[in-house]
């Protein structure tokens, strides 16, 4: 099973890139979706909540055996460490890898910092300038 960590702020994007490269086995978390669709109006509050919607997605993929696409919620809280508890949770037996979408992030250097800084420690990468 392949993990990837999608860096979009734009569904759409993520969701032509599919269908150009004709990705079938495929779960997509979309963790900003996931908050809109079960009204969470505070994510503090919802925080654990949240965590566990996501586990019960992750478990899910797996046993199906699906590759999972996780879509961050830019517009939260979002700390690239964090995600590496995912890492931690899939084992050593899953690939780690992270698509980026990069002319969405040129106005937030932070962001492509935290990526490049971190890099090495994804199984593979993928950079795509403009989609």
């Amino acid at each position: 099973m392949n993990f990837f960590c999608v860096y979009t702020k734009n569904r759409k994007k993520i969701d032509k890139f599919f269908k150009l490269n004709n990705i079938k086995n495929k779960y997509v978390i979309d963790v900003a979706k996931l908050i809109l669709d079960e009204d969470v109006d505070n994510y503090q509050d919802e925080k654990t909540f949240i965590k566990i919607l996501i586990f019960q997605k992750l478990q899910f993929a797996i046993d199906k055996n699906k590759d999972i696409y996780y879509i961050p919620d830019f517009e939260g809280e979002f700390s690239i460490e964090k995600l590496f508890n995912l890492k931690k949770l899939l084992g050593h037996d899953n690939s780690f890898n992270i698509l980026i979408f990069w002319n969405e992030f040129k106005k937030d250097p932070q962001i492509l910092d935290d990526i490049m800084n971190n890099l090495a420690k994804f199984s593979n990468s993928q950079i795509i300038k403009d989609y």
